[in-house]
């Protein structure tokens, strides 16, 4: 693709999907690289179309791989664009709340990292979800499920503060009556969501809502759950956050609703999914973040995988060799590649690093590995940081050649809106700087510390830290 604003634009409005899926991730590199795009802030009339025509030609479209290059390609101008893009959410949003309601999880999931990433980047959560209320009502099931768990997620990760809920409340009550059990469901674990953040005062205005008093009982039960379970987040004077004598606010910021919330909480990980796993997610001190792991829950979880006995090193190698073509292929479930990862793991413990195959096997082993880091299910995510962290510990310095290899796409996760995929990133590489003191990874740190990215220059001075405070001076040298 030639590298111009206009070409660009060109590749983006052409309608044929095959052409599209060849030139997405071009169109993202461009997008992502300030030399080659130099005109995109000064184009506005072009960029509008560039915007308009992803959000409605690419995220709108019923193949979901164009689907995902299209939200790919938002993030990208996110990214790039950061509050200048707040013109724009206008135009995106529309699309985004379709797709919370999208047939495939790979969709939904992207769709509310993305949300997450404009409210950090771009906008408060406030003035989101002030554009955002029109969900509750979509005509669409899974959409109105949803924005009922991207409430939750928003509020896991945010917190209450700056969020006026008093004007969210009244279309979660409406969605208590909704004819979809999983609407129900949503709707009621959102209110449990502003319960653990809110506290009483949620009980209390529950009251006045004019609701049945059988479903009242079925939502204060739960309230009373997460009292006993120990994971209530408001602090004993929040109810002075409440001037209204009507209203469930978690706090109305003083500063404008539109400005962005200069130290928000950050309590929650991963995209909320299902009412089950919303239900599940615990807030935990942590970090103050529920699902964010660090190197001794990878330590604990490095042997957590099934016993495997190799008797030669044809049988390692066509081993390693099924699990490279489960790990290479995405059309594989998820859930199988979580278990193809997980079975190197268990390859290791039955010695496969002692057959004279095994270095040639893992240099064949990296895209995989490198793949499966970049895999949109954070369960994945998850089982491969494990998976290189655990490599690095029992390869020590010959696990050299991989840890530059996947270092890049380890860094890569770091300001990831999803807790558990940012914070698997940052574990997998501290524990492979403890284990693998490799020369050629102090350049790609050091080249990182100057990334447009403020997580990303935080933990990479963390991870110079690291290396200067455990690294033989000769290697550092």
């Amino acid at each position: 693709m030639e590298a111009n604003m206009e070409s660009c634009l060109n590749q983006v409005l052409q309608k044929d999907v095959g052409r599209r899926l060849q030139v997405g991730q071009e169109i993202i590199d461009y997008i992502s690289d300030k030399d080659k795009s130099s005109d995109l802030e000064h184009d506005q009339t072009n960029l509008d179309k560039l915007v308009d025509g992803i959000a409605t030609s690419w995220v709108n479209s019923s193949n979901f791989k164009v689907a995902l290059l299209g939200l790919d390609l938002l993030s990208a101008l996110v990214t790039r664009l950061q509050e200048r893009f707040r013109s724009h959410v206008g135009t995106v949003l529309p699309s985004l709340i379709d797709r919370l309601g999208d047939s495939k999880d790979q969709v939904r999931d992207q769709d509310q990292i993305l949300l997450l990433k404009i409210m950090e980047q771009v906008a408060s959560p406030q003035y989101l979800w002030d554009r955002m209320l029109g969900g509750f009502k979509h005509k669409n099931t899974r959409t109105r499920e949803g924005v009922c768990l991207c409430l939750i997620t928003t509020l896991s990760t945010y917190g209450a503060q700056g969020i006026t809920l008093s004007k969210i409340v009244p279309h979660i009550c409406n969605l208590l009556g909704d004819p979809t059990s999983q609407v129900r469901d949503g709707a009621i674990n959102s209110l449990v969501e502003i319960y653990k953040h809110v506290g009483e005062r949620v009980r209390m205005d529950l009251t006045k809502k004019g609701l049945p008093q059988s479903r009242l009982n079925v939502i204060f039960n739960k309230f009373d759950e997460v009292q006993r379970s120990g994971n209530m987040v408001a602090t004993p004077g929040s109810d002075k956050n409440f001037e209204d004598e009507d209203s469930v606010d978690g706090g109305r910021s003083t500063s404008s609703s539109s400005s962005k919330p200069s130290s928000v909480r950050r309590t929650v990980v991963s995209v909320v999914r299902r009412p089950s796993a919303a239900s599940a997610s615990k807030i935990t001190s942590k970090e103050a973040a529920a699902g964010a792991v660090d190197e001794e829950d990878f330590v604990k979880a490095f042997e957590d995988a099934p016993s495997v006995q190799i008797y030669s090193n044809r049988e390692m190698e066509d081993q390693m060799s099924k699990i490279r073509e489960v790990l290479s292929d995405e059309k594989h479930d998820w859930e199988h590649r979580v278990v193809a990862v997980k079975k190197v793991r268990s390859l290791m413990m039955g010695g496969a690093a002692e057959y004279e195959g095994f270095p040639q096997q893992l240099r064949l082993m990296e895209a995989p590995l490198k793949l499966s880091a970049k895999d949109l299910r954070s369960q994945v995510v998850r089982e491969a940081c494990i998976t290189l962290g655990y490599l690095s510990t029992l390869l020590g310095n010959k696990f050299d050649h991989c840890a530059e290899s996947i270092m890049p796409t380890l860094l890569n996760l770091v300001p990831n809106s999803a807790k558990i995929m940012a914070t698997s990133g940052v574990a997998a590489i501290r524990i492979i700087l403890r284990h693998t003191h490799y020369a050629r990874l102090i350049l790609i740190i050091t080249s990182n510390c100057t990334s447009k990215s403020v997580a990303v220059r935080r933990r990479c001075y963390e991870f110079l830290e690291l290396m200067l405070l455990e690294w033989p001076t000769n290697t550092m040298e």
